[in-house]
């Protein structure tokens, strides 16, 4: 008779096999969404590392736990994006190890939608512990291949692609592509079987209420072999981009809440909680799960853009001849400026101490039209004003706008009537600095 555990027995009874339940099942996938989808990594500004556990169905002994790690670090340039990513699955008795390396490139799809695309290869491994056992026979041969063989070990390869805009972003992945076959042998027995591939499709809203209420649905559909499908839905409503509160749902009628809340910038701290449905409930036993995020910048890093450029309309060669150029910070004259605008930051001019910059909160309006050469975008107007002065340390002249729709500041070095001088001015300012794009601002 085989070896198997009440957790597996239980768990059958709800369509989870073990092969079956070997995947990520991230409750707050929306946090994190390069997990999913790795090629979303292209469409982060800054780097950040994000880890996840959770445990299911607390009242099922060997009930599946995840543990994941991921990483995400912009290139050189606004398209490329490099990704790390480790998971260790757990149930009953089975140990699974994941881990990825992730490129992704991006392309524009218009002035606000980018499209990309992301390739992971790495590697799966699994082993089991004995001392997590319960024996109906400790003579089964197929349990024993299984328990005293070594780990095995297979390479894998994932592949995703990712759309995102202002208010809504989409992706679709494929993991285990070559359908790893895991053998296992002791003396005269063994056990072997495929692992299944697993597709995850995503879907996500941004939906502004008012300046500071964002309504924010989302969806993620996976399907194992192309055959036993499931769904995680959930909508939080966001307050300023600080704290939100959300409700949950599974395919299996396991609904619950989730709360989260931004103690500080680059810093995200999140907690799930379900409840199974009708007589789940009683059998089965709450999902807990704890997530956090902390981007690079919290850890001590600067903003990833820089370089220079003049900042006006003026013509391109002539940001070389502002004042002070090439001034250490220790000899710069202090002196002090509150502005309001690019012009203010135009006329206090450059070489002087940016600790007499003062830059008040803009009005949240829409700012006027026009093409905008942005190297930043930021959820917080504290960051914004630091890369300004950032930009201002390497005599560019920069200020920011707050777009409504998106609940985002930008930091621009240079606004213009018409597409083709941005066009242009893009053109120069890429040698300048590493992360420059056009944002159109409409009537």
């Amino acid at each position: 008779m085989k070896k198997i555990t009440l957790s597996l027995v239980i768990l059958t009874q709800f369509a989870f096999s073990l092969k079956a339940q070997m995947g990520a099942r991230i409750d707050q996938y929306y946090l994190d969404r390069s997990i999913l989808i790795p090629a979303a990594a292209a469409h982060n500004e800054e780097g950040y590392f994000s880890t996840y556990y959770n445990k299911l169905f607390l009242d099922v002994p060997g009930a599946p736990q995840h543990t994941t790690i991921n990483g995400v670090m912009p290139g050189g340039n606004e398209n490329t994006a490099f990704g790390i990513f480790y998971m260790k699955e757990n149930i009953a008795f089975s140990e699974m190890h994941n881990a990825y390396a992730t490129y992704a490139y991006a392309f524009k799809l218009g002035s606000e939608t980018k499209l990309s695309l992301g390739i992971s290869a790495g590697v799966l491994s699994q082993n089991f512990d004995a001392t997590k056992a319960v024996y109906y026979d400790e003579n089964d041969a197929k349990i024993t291949a299984l328990m005293f063989s070594p780990p095995v070990v297979r390479a894998d390869l994932r592949a995703s692609m990712y759309i995102s805009a202002p208010k809504w972003y989409t992706g679709f992945s494929i993991t285990r592509l070559p359908s790893p076959r895991f053998d296992y042998s002791y003396y005269n027995y063994a056990a072997s079987y495929e692992l299944q591939s697993q597709a995850n499709f995503l879907l996500g809203i941004n939906a502004s209420i008012d300046d500071d209420l964002t309504l924010q649905p989302s969806v993620n559909l996976g399907m194992y072999n192309w055959d036993y499908m499931y769904f995680q839905a959930n909508v939080n409503l966001d307050y300023k981009d600080k704290v939100w509160l959300g409700l949950g749902l599974n395919h299996l009628w396991q609904a619950g809440f989730n709360v989260g809340v931004k103690p500080q910038d680059a810093v995200t701290v999140g907690y799930s909680f379900k409840i199974p449905d009708g007589q789940q409930r009683g059998l089965l036993g709450p999902i807990h799960e704890f997530t956090a995020i902390i981007g690079f910048s919290a850890l001590g890093g600067g903003s990833a853009s820089g370089g220079s450029g003049s900042g006006d309309d003026s013509d391109l060669s002539s940001d070389g001849d502002y004042d002070g150029e090439g001034v250490s910070p220790s000899e710069r004259p202090r002196k002090e400026v509150t502005a309001k605008s690019f012009e203010d930051m135009e006329n206090f001019g450059l070489g002087n101490d940016t600790s007499g910059i003062s830059l008040p909160p803009i009005p949240k309006l829409k700012p006027e039209p026009g093409h905008y050469l942005v190297t930043g975008l930021h959820a917080s107007e504290e960051k914004a004003n630091t890369q300004i002065k950032e930009h201002y340390m390497k005599n560019v002249v920069a200020f920011k706008f707050y777009d409504p729709r998106v609940k985002s500041y930008y930091v621009f070095v240079r606004k213009y009537t018409n597409e083709k001088d941005a066009n242009k001015g893009e053109f120069y300012f890429e040698g300048q600095v590493p992360r420059v794009w056009i944002r159109e601002i409409r009537e």
